[in-house]
């Protein structure tokens, strides 16, 4: 090449670059001059979307320490409006869902509307309803009319195929009732597995929008454990939207469902954190920070213990089969439910609420999509109502020594028959029994004693002493409760009924119309422990740290309600339970006690009341030991027999800790009691609690 040539070819090139150089300057001088207003506005025109941080729920611990409710730190996929691409979002969707579906995981999709068509409606009338609403459709808008409408309103093209532009109409709906936004992230699927995570991260490219995030989620490590008691959490409802929503919750929040979950809600969770998500005029994300770190929720402890617990639910359950093996038709052998409460008589804390049919509680969402019968998800002890039948004896009694119409040596003549009515002579279930004194009615159960007491107080004391004991009450347990009736002229008109004389003696019997729970008997036996004072019974221990090692708030006992009566009154009822107590034998008629060997007395009361002409049920309640009572008890076997053998089991469990029933080589229950002793070392004989209260104090000790 001359040199020329190269002269010519560098001059060209110092020409360029001047000339670029001329307008960069140009450009520059535009943006930071001419322009510089312009882009000085597109940096300060920011919005930031502030969104939760979900704060870990308080666990939920027995009175031992082991814990029932708690937390698992899991994956979820969540989508984020904010990195989600308009006009992308079902192809996204899509996309993430078929990686779900390789990995056979679950997503959330709540649309009640069928997978398959033609399309049928799947939920109840209320998510209907709300469907129809969103989609702004009438009220005759069928299945097919919804899904045609959200293919349209989401723009959910038929070339996804059937099943996949059902399953991104499911995802799209789920959005639009949770109110998806820049401040409300979508969470699509959470606890899925590594793989699943692994694959999302691989395709993020094109998943824009899409987001994994590690946190917790309630696990129930308690299981089959007092479920009906601790309860769970779940979507919050619309409902509970309207309700909550200025107290922080949002459309993506949980709450307490029922039970301790829900009662004790505001002290469960925690304080939420805030992340601050900053787009510019654009769109594009230039921050995105935690900009207030979540606080976990305060821990609740029961009043609870495991193994007495544990103990108490493997009593009923025991007794159930063992009247079941033993088939005898006219003794229990159809019973199907129950429930057992027990109740420290000191202070009204509940040791141990068992209910059968028993259930795992992370199995609660088969069985309500695939319920039965009886319900095991139903807490009988505080919801079901039954009549008390002659458990209810021990009210009436009081009554009738209270307003002084008797007294503890007033007899009472019966014959078998009832015969102050013409017209209405109701009989004795023991027949004849002779001159009865208030004792003496307890231990024969005898009705004409109990029916004449009623007729001369009249139905209005009586009810009105009922409801010193708790009948017809709120007891205010924490996780709520049915209050129960007493037959009243008003309650029985009210059912449509006719009040009659002979309705005021059925009433005196715990028969009629009267209904309580198993809680209810348990509170009336701590009213009588207790000389006339009613405790609140409650369920909650103490308020602690998240970790359980710091107590925040304790639970002091509550009295309801103080009987203004003679404690000698009491007395003389307690050596009635006595009496029903020392008599308690098995086999029937065989003279061996169940009962009366023990080292201190029992007090108890038993009932069979009338369900159908042929169906009774089995209640009792009572107290231990009689002289200083410790524990308080209410039990109703649902068509079954013989509550009363199931007392020395607790007994024996919580003073003791001697619980062992007997089974034959198939484990089969033949005996729902055993290994036994009254003769074990160090147990004191039935008396000593009088002459050395140490004694007693050392037995009571679990």
């Amino acid at each position: 090449m001359s040199k020329l040539s190269r002269q010519i070819r560098n001059l060209v090139f110092v020409l360029v670059v001047v000339i670029l150089s001329f307008a960069c300057t140009i450009e520059l001088l535009q943006i930071q001059i001419v322009d510089g207003e312009y882009y000085k506005d597109q940096t300060a025109n920011t919005y930031t979307a502030n969104q939760t941080v979900q704060a870990a729920r308080g666990q939920i611990f027995t009175k031992d320490g082991k814990v029932v409710n708690t937390n698992r730190l899991v994956y979820k996929i969540v989508v984020q409006k904010a990195f989600f691409k308009s006009g992308t979002e079902n192809d996204v969707i899509a996309k993430t869902l078929k990686i779900l579906q390789n990995n056979d995981q679950k997503w959330i999709d709540t649309l009640p509307v069928s997978k398959t068509t033609p399309y049928k409606f799947t939920g109840d009338d209320d998510e209907i309803d709300t469907l129809r609403s969103k989609l702004e459709l009438g009220v005759y808008a069928t299945a097919e009319n919804c899904m045609n409408a959200l293919y349209e309103k989401f723009e959910i093209s038929d070339s996804y195929g059937q099943e996949m532009r059902r399953y991104i109409a499911g995802v799209r709906y789920e959005m639009l009732i949770r109110d998806f936004s820049y401040q409300n992230r979508y969470t699509l699927a959470e606890d899925v597995s590594v793989q699943t995570v692994i694959e999302l991260k691989e395709q993020s490219f094109m998943l824009g929008g899409i987001d994994i995030i590690e946190e917790a989620i309630r696990q129930y490590d308690g299981k089959d454990f007092i479920p009906q008691v601790v309860g769970r959490i779940g979507a919050i409802s619309a409902d509970e939207y309207a309700e909550l929503s200025d107290k922080g919750y949002s459309l993506n929040d949980t709450t307490g469902k029922w039970g301790i979950e829900s009662a004790m809600e505001s002290t469960l969770r925690g304080q939420n954190g805030i992340r601050s998500i900053t787009r510019d005029s654009s769109g594009m994300v230039v921050s995105d920070e935690i900009t207030k770190a979540a606080t976990a929720g305060n821990s609740v402890r029961l009043t609870i213990e495991s193994d007495f617990q544990n103990d108490v639910q493997a009593i009923l359950e025991n007794h159930i089969k063992w009247l079941h093996y033993n088939n005898d038709p006219t003794r229990g052998n159809k019973v199907d439910a129950g429930g057992v409460v027990v109740l420290d008589a000191k202070t009204g804390a509940v040791l141990a609420m068992a209910n059968y049919p028993n259930y795992d509680i992370n199995n609660y969402i088969d069985l309500i999509n695939n319920p039965k019968d009886p319900n095991p998800t139903y807490n009988r002890c505080i919801y079901g109502l039954y009549r008390p039948g002659s458990a209810f004896k021990t009210i009436t009694a009081t009554a009738a020594l209270v307003s002084g119409i008797a007294n503890e040596n007033t007899e009472v003549y019966c014959g078998g028959i009832y015969t102050y009515y013409d017209d209405y002579q109701p009989g004795c279930i023991m027949g004849f029994v002779g001159d009865v004194t208030v004792r003496t009615a307890l231990r024969y159960s005898c009705n004409i004693y109990f029916y004449d007491m009623a007729r001369q107080m009249g139905i209005d004391y009586l009810a009105k002493v009922a409801g010193w004991f708790g009948v017809g009450q709120d007891l205010n347990l924490e996780i709520g409760g049915a209050t129960g009736n007493m037959s009243t002229p008003e309650y029985i008109e009210s059912l449509g009924g006719t009040w009659t004389p002979g309705s005021t003696i059925q009433a005196g019997i715990g028969q009629l119309e009267t209904t309580v729970t198993p809680l209810n008997l348990a509170v009336i036996a701590l009213t009588l422990a207790n000389d006339g004072t009613r405790y609140q019974p409650y369920l909650v221990d103490s308020v602690t740290s998240y970790d359980g090692t710091k107590t925040i708030k304790k639970t002091e006992p509550t009295v309801a309600y103080k009987i203004d009566a003679d404690k000698h009154i009491f007395q003389v009822v307690r050596e009635g339970m006595i009496m029903v107590a020392d008599d308690v034998q098995w086999p029937m008629g065989s003279g061996i006690t169940q009962l009366a060997d023990l080292p201190y007395g029992v007090a108890i009361k038993t009932g069979t009341p009338q369900v159908t002409a042929d169906t009774f049920n089995s209640t009792i309640l009572g107290y231990y030991p009689a002289e200083d009572p410790q524990i308080c008890f209410g039990i109703v076997l649902e068509k079954g027999e013989f509550s009363r053998l199931m007392v020395r089991n607790i007994i024996e469990s919580y003073f003791y800790n001697n619980y062992k029933p007997v089974t034959n080589e198939k484990g089969d229950i033949i005996l729902p009691w055993g290994g036994q002793s009254t003769n074990t070392p160090g147990r004191p004989a039935r008396g000593e609690a009088d002459k050395n209260n140490s004694d007693t104090s050392d037995s009571t000790t679990n």
